[in-house]
């Protein structure tokens, strides 16, 4: 996946954070394919996850954070994860 497409969903602009982002980027896309098993990297319901998910642990990347103990991962991410779940098991099942 291309790192500006990331870094454009995050409003990122500046080139600072690049190395960092592609490695969240590259354990974000292991950490979908050990959730779903097969995917395909082109599926834009995929880059939708490996984003989200870059953008948590972008955002969360401190060892603390004071008056919020909790980083759970957005909703959003697991709702996208259950329908890429879905979507291979389907496309599994028709062949």
């Amino acid at each position: 996946m291309d790192i500006q497409e990331i870094k454009d969903y995050l409003r990122i602009e500046h080139e600072e954070d690049d190395g960092m982002l592609t490695l969240l980027e590259k354990r974000a896309a292991l950490y979908i394919q050990n959730g779903v098993g097969t995917v395909d990297t082109t599926n834009d319901l995929y880059k939708m996850a490996v984003t989200v998910l870059v953008g948590h642990w972008y955002d969360n990347r401190e060892l603390s954070r004071i008056g919020n103990n909790s980083y759970n991962i957005p909703h959003s991410f697991e709702a996208i994860i259950q329908q890429l779940r879905y979507c291979y098991t389907k496309e599994a099942e028709s062949q």
